[in-house]
């Protein structure tokens, strides 16, 4: 049978999906473009109790343009949605075709019947329950009675009966019957009493169980559809007590919150309509009255227009703050206008003696990624919000606004080695010598007004925000960094405060960064006057979790010897998994780097040609000294195949069908936010992994809650490994702490001190007295 199901939400994704197992020839029909394509590329996911999760690849398409004529139309959209729904679907509408429906409310097939006929309009009722845990994914609870269908003009024919059949074939326990008007009836009584109220108060039903006053209300409410219904003729299922039924749908439904709910919180119309306000207009032709659903058709409608009414404003003051096109204009040339950062002859990202192909494509992708933040910071509709770079970055994209990250600009410009212009300026506004010196270089290039972002990728530098989100897993630094540009451009900062030092996240310490995440979210929709939408933040986290898990691939690669890739490849490609984390354009990416990189390994292509050894960097990047530093190693043969830094960013545990949740317990986790027990054991694990000869430590001067050397580190790890290892004292972004010649000077005696003990060079070879205790100063 040919079926086009019109809405591929729950309840059509359900059926739909059913049906394509069963064979069935089924087009899932749904508006969302990127919901199309996730749906054909990964299929639908179903868990259905203690069965499991399983995938079903289904069919989805945009419109009905390109289907032919079906056999059978199921229109499973929103009430208010049906007349649009069945006009739209004409096209696929034959002569022999049924359309079915099983929405909400009444009134639905009264509407289809007036365009179609009665003779074509099938009315059907479930009592499945079935909820979104994602936008591919489902979760399902059987119906305690069997879905029912019925003729709207009561003439039930073979064609009809068939259509019951292929339900029952696909899995779907179905009933044929003459008509369903009083069960849509006692259905409804169960809707009309509890969405409503639970929309209004925000209770789950359990909670509205526990409150004696709301039980009152609700009883009253139900007695009020029971007389609508008996004056109807409608049979009532407990004629002793109405409402007895109703307490029980409360009870088996738990913690769940009914559609109207959601709809409410993601500012989509809600269906009272059909539902009460259905009843009310029933009353009235019976000469009845319906005071109690009257007042909620009443309240319903207020909190709808109250958020269109706040998103009106929202507009209106955009509209008033950009005005006429060229006052926007006027707007953006009136920005100080930002000069150029130049970078050094030896400054600059560098570039590998064996260049990435995929890099051109790495360069295409952060021009895009920039030019949308100068789209965003011109465009008054669009919000830019300051991340940091280990910062819930997906409930920022989700709830559309535009992330800029302050710590790659820093990179940026520790990269350009011009920090020596920017950090005074810093210290001119009070800063200490000893703070971040990335946060000194990025607010001083502010002060300054000078930014790589206009020399690297033309555009007129960082944006102004329109508030901040910080998290302090990655170093406390962020709250003086992000509290300063609060009062600069006076916006709003708000900031994540995981449990630290964690040996292992027990319940106590998730539950707590779980209660911050969603404290977080409650601001920022206050701070914009927009709902979180959970599909969306679930689409996001899903990108988020496949760029980490590739990122992770492409990281473990370096595990070959040769390795196809050193940690200074690693810094230039990790930027992705910073600016674009959330997003498919990442996925994309990363999927071609990881086949470039397997494509080396396949042919033993050495980053470093003729690699001889291979160590570990632990500590932050030195940014104001990457070329020198891959210069040196690879002149000596040296392949650094991994890094706590690079790999931070494999993000492990984000999970799209628990995305809150999910997101503390992974943003939480990260390496800087753990034990030292942890680490140092975390660290043995990784030096045996890549086989790595030796390790260098950076002790950067201003960035002490990244360099986790200083407590004993390095000595209980070369207890622990034999690994012979360099501690570098210098700095992130600082070139006043580097000496290029002296450290190039350190690092070429500690490699001849390892060439040595591997007997790869010379025995006669004297080990310089002032490296033998493995310390180097930059």
């Amino acid at each position: 049978m040919k079926i086009v199901v019109i809405g591929a939400g729950a309840l059509g994704g359900l059926v739909g999906a059913h049906l394509t197992e069963a064979g069935e020839e089924v087009a899932l029909v749904e508006i969302n473009q990127a919901r199309v394509r996730l749906l054909n590329e990964t299929g639908l996911f179903i868990s259905e109790g203690s069965k499991g999760e399983r995938c079903v690849r289904v069919r989805a398409v945009a419109s009905v343009a390109e289907l032919e004529p079906a056999d059978l139309v199921f229109i499973s959209v929103k009430s208010y949605q049906t007349e649009t729904a069945v006009n739209d679907s004409l096209p696929v509408i034959g002569p022999q075709t049924y359309v079915l429906s099983m929405q909400n409310g009444i009134g639905n097939t009264d509407v289809m019947a007036g365009i179609l006929g009665p003779e074509r309009v099938l009315s059907g009722i479930t009592y499945h329950s079935i909820q979104h845990t994602g936008p591919n994914r489902l979760r399902y609870r059987p119906g305690i009675k069997p879905i029912q269908i019925a003729p709207q003009d009561g003439d039930i024919t073979p064609a009809i009966e068939a259509v019951g059949e292929v339900f029952r074939g696909a899995g779907l326990a179905t009933e044929v019957v003459e008509q369903i008007d009083d069960v849509i009836w006692q259905k409804l009584l169960h809707n009309a009493v509890v969405n409503p109220v639970s929309a209004l108060t925000g209770l789950t039903c359990r909670d509205l169980l526990d409150d004696d006053d709301l039980q009152q209300f609700m009883r009253e409410l139900c007695m009020e559809i029971v007389a609508v219904m008996r004056a109807r003729g409608i049979p009532i299922i407990d004629e002793e007590d109405p409402y007895r039924p109703v307490i029980k749908s409360q009870k088996a439904l738990g913690k769940n919150r009914p559609s109207m709910w959601q709809d409410l919180v993601r500012s989509n119309r809600s269906e009272i309509d059909a539902i009460n306000g259905a009843v009310v207009a029933e009353a009235e032709r019976l000469g009845l009255t319906a005071p109690h659903n009257k007042a909620l058709v009443q309240f319903i409608h207020s909190r709808e227009s109250q958020k269109f009414l706040r998103k009106q404003e929202i507009a209106a003051t955009l509209r008033q703050a950009a005005g006429t096109p060229e006052a926007a204009t006027a707007r953006r040339a009136s920005r100080p206008q930002k000069r150029p950062t130049r970078k050094a002859a030896d400054g600059g990202m560098p570039l590998g003696r064996v260049p990435l192909e995929v890099v051109p494509k790495l360069k295409e992708l952060l021009h895009d990624y920039y030019r949308d933040v100068q789209a965003a910071s011109d465009d008054p509709a669009r919000r830019v919000a300051y991340v940091s770079g280990l910062g819930p970055v997906e409930i920022v994209r989700a709830m559309g606004m535009t992330p800029y990250f302050p710590e790659n600009h820093a990179a940026l410009i520790g990269a350009s080695r011009q920090t020596g212009k920017y950090i005074p300026r810093a210290l001119t506004e009070g800063f200490s010598q000893f703070a971040s010196s990335a946060l000194a270089s990025d607010i001083g290039a502010l002060l300054v007004g000078d930014s790589p972002l206009v020399s690297v990728y033309g555009i007129d530098g960082p944006p102004d925000p329109d508030l901040l989100v910080y998290n302090t897993n990655y170093g406390h630094r962020f709250i003086q960094w992000f509290d300063y540009y609060s009062k600069r451009f006076q916006v709003p900062v708000y900031g994540l405060h995981p449990p630290a030092a964690l040996d292992e996240l027990d319940q106590v310490d998730l539950g707590a960064a779980s209660q911050q995440m969603l404290r977080l979210v409650t601001q920022l929709e206050g701070a914009t006057g927009e709902k979180l939408d959970i599909d969306r933040l679930a689409e996001v986290v899903r990108n988020s979790a496949r760029a980490a898990w590739l990122w992770s691939e492409i990281l473990d690669l370096a595990k070959t010897v040769p390795s196809p890739l050193t940690f200074f490849d690693m810094l230039v490609h990790v930027a992705p998994m910073v600016l674009m984390r959330g997003t498919p354009e990442a996925v994309t990416y990363y999927s071609l780097l990881k086949a470039e990189i397997e494509e080396r390994v396949a042919q033993q292509v050495a980053a470093v040609p003729g690699e001889r050894f291979r160590f570990y960097w632990e500590g932050p990047p030195i940014w104001c000294a990457l070329r020198p530093l891959a210069e040196l190693f690879l002149n000596n043969g040296v392949a650094i195949v991994a890094s706590t830094y690079c790999g931070i960013f494999t993000l492990e545990g984000l999970d799209p069908k628990n995305p809150i949740e999910s997101l503390a317990r992974t943003y939480t986790s990260i390496f800087h936010n753990r034990s030292d027990a942890y680490k140092e054991d975390w660290l043995v694990s990784m030096f045996r992994e890549y086989g790595v000869d030796g390790v260098v430590y950076h002790d950067g001067r201003t960035s002490p809650e990244h360099s986790n050397v200083r407590f004993g580190l390095e000595v209980r790890l070369r207890r622990a490994t034999g690994l012979q290892a360099i501690v570098v004292e210098a700095d992130t972004h600082d070139l006043r702490l580097f000496s290029q010649d002296r450290l190039e000077r350190k690092l070429r005696d500690f490699i001849e001190i390892h060439a040595v003990s591997n007997g790869s060079m010379p025995p006669d070879v004297p080990a310089p007295d002032e490296l033998r205790n493995g310390r180097a100063h930059g």
